[in-house]
Order: structure tokens, then sequence, then C-alpha cells
């Protein structure tokens, strides 16, 4: 018995296995391939890939204009900083001004000048130091009002001085 099992499997029946593995494999391939299959999902991954670089794009585009606004905004805060210490700065000239020709008219004593012309002195330099201050916008307009208080006040005694 042994003999006849073995005369069954024969070249040929061996042969037809593989034709039939063969045709499986084949019929799975063609299946795959109908439906999408493997160069589907390079297609899909690619797709996926292309909108993810284009969604990195749209952002970076966004930062820069987000970047491109600030920057304007600290550059139209800057100037007008600037104009309001050019001011400023002009009002101490006139402040001066005032105080030396008070001083010549002798409506106010040496002791009295000495005072008036170190504070007229101070707050100049403290309006040229902040003008090369790298401060954030917020401490730079207080610090602006501070010395544009402190001048007022300055103006207002040199004018008394020099009215009396």
């Amino acid at each position: 018995m042994a003999r006849m099992s073995q005369a069954f499997v024969t070249p040929a029946a061996i042969a037809a296995a593989a034709l039939l593995l063969a045709g499986c494999a084949y019929t799975e391939t063609s299946a795959k391939l109908a439906r999408g299959g493997y160069y589907d999902t390079r297609l899909t991954t690619a797709q996926r890939n292309y909108e993810n670089e284009q969604d990195r794009k749209t952002q970076l585009e966004r930062d820069q204009q987000r970047l491109a606004d600030e920057r304007a905004s600290i550059e139209r805060d800057t100037q007008r900083y600037d104009q309001q210490l050019a001011a400023l700065n002009a009002e101490l000239k006139q402040s001066n001004a005032d105080l030396e020709r008070a001083r010549n008219t002798n409506k106010v004593s040496r002791a009295q000048y000495d005072k008036l012309k170190a504070d007229l002195d101070q707050l100049r330099l403290e309006e040229q130091a902040q003008s090369f201050s790298r401060a954030d916008p917020g401490e730079k307009q207080r610090k602006l009002e501070e010395l544009r208080g402190r001048k007022e006040a300055l103006q207002a005694a040199i004018k008394a001085l020099a009215a009396g």
C-alpha cells in the first residue's frame, strides 16, 4: 500500500498543484490591483504627505505674516516714541532758554538757577538715555510720561520765578 500512495504523487500531480497555487496567487494579485491594492496605498501615502507639506507651508506663511505685523507695530511704536522724545527735547530747550533769560534779568538767584539748571540737565540726560533704551513699549511709555510730568513741574517753577 505504501507503494500505491507513492504512485499517486506523480510529476503531473505536482505540476497541477503548482498551477493551481499560481492561479490562486494570480487571482489574488489581480483582485488587489483591481481595487487599488499596493499602488493605491502608495498613492494615498503620497497624497497625505503632500497635504501635510501644504499645511506646513500655510502655517509658515501665517507665522511670517504675524512676524511682519509685529515688526510693523514695533516700528510704529518706535516712531511715535521718537516723536514724543523730540517734542520733549524741544520743550526742555525752551525751558533752558527761559531759565537763562530769567537769570540774565536777575529774576532768579544764583542758588535757584543752579538747582533748576541741574534739574534741567538731569531731565535732558534721562531723555537722551530713554531714546537709546531697548525697554519694552509699556515701560518706555511709563518713563516718558514720568519725564513729561517732571518737565512740566520744572517749567512751572521756572515761569513762576521768572514772573516773580
